[in-house]
């Protein structure tokens, strides 16, 4: 298996596209449209004719190049329409360039771990939208039919005429200020990729009003044919007195159920967003963050 280099300029977009598209069991944040808008500079790794690909997110600290995990993509790592072998995982990790001295990156839900590297296992969120919604809202927790019976006494509603300028400055308001790192970069670098997701009819900004039509809680979500992603889900305090974000998830799942799809929750390491997730009746699932770290001992203290 030769797995060769290239510059962003160089990919081919319908095919490095069209390998991630019908990729198995990976979530499609790297379409290179995705990738554009969410890093100012990335390369592939590609077996074949785009049989298999790998981004590598680049950024550059100090002088030293540097991959890493780019807002907005919970997941990278590689991409194939076949199953791949622990081996393969390892070849590509192997053929990331040896001048890139520091690596963290998390890998899709598809490839095994890495055996170098700092290891460690992350969990995502998945549920099944093949049922129909009574049956998916049978598994729903206590704690989330109170939440969703607490918006419907609040007599909240959906909104779904929400501009992307109007959402981004919700989620800047009210979730940005809890993101380590989250500055005025990534505010605008999550417009060009709503704009983006939404001239390719793939993703959607939908919202939740009080009686007031005032905005309580709103959610800029991928679709795509595999998944339906929880993408930038944001609630300020009345909404979450109210249960306005268990509402809208709701309204989700109802819209789409009988799909033969994921609803995608984007799965968290903190406690309560797990236990809330998994209160829909989705279940976890594992992936891997690898961190390598290749600079001299002396270096290693100007990147963290």
């Amino acid at each position: 298996m030769e797995i060769k280099l290239h510059k962003r300029d160089d990919i081919d977009d319908k095919r490095w596209n069209g390998c991630v598209h019908f990729a198995l069991g990976a979530p499609p944040y790297a379409y290179t449209w995705f990738l554009d808008n969410v890093c100012e500079d990335w390369i592939g790794l590609v077996v074949g004719e785009y049989k298999i690909v790998m981004p590598i997110v680049l950024g550059m600290k100090y002088g030293i190049q540097y991959n890493f995990q780019p807002f907005f993509t919970q997941q990278l790592g590689i991409y194939s329409d076949i199953p791949l072998s622990q081996h393969t995982v390892d070849a590509f990790m192997a053929a990331i360039p040896k001048e890139i001295k520091y690596i963290t990156m998390a890998l899709n839900e598809s490839n095994y771990a890495p055996t170098e590297g700092e290891i460690t296992e992350r969990h995502n969120f998945l549920l099944d939208l093949k049922p129909d919604y009574i049956e998916l809202k049978q598994k729903y927790s206590g704690n989330v039919l109170r939440k969703i019976r607490k918006a419907e006494k609040a007599k909240l509603s959906i909104h779904t005429m929400l501009k992307p300028e109007e959402f981004a400055d919700f989620y800047r308001k009210h979730t940005a200020p809890k993101i380590d790192g989250f500055t005025d970069k990534h505010y605008y670098s999550m417009l060009r990729l709503i704009y983006k997701a939404m001239q390719y009819n793939m993703g959607f900004i939908i919202g939740v009003v009080n009686e007031e039509r005032e905005l309580l809680a709103a959610n800029f979500l991928i679709n795509h044919p595999q998944r339906l992603i929880n993408l930038m889900p944001s609630s300020n305090e009345e909404g979450n007195q109210h249960g306005a974000m268990a509402f809208l998830m709701d309204y989700l799942i109802a819209s789409n159920a009988g799909q033969y799809k994921y609803f995608d929750f984007e799965g968290s390491m903190l406690k309560g967003v797990a236990q809330f997730y998994s209160g829909f009746g989705a279940k976890k699932a594992n992936y891997y963050h690898v961190k390598l770290n290749l600079l001299p001992l002396f270096l290693r203290i100007f990147i963290k």
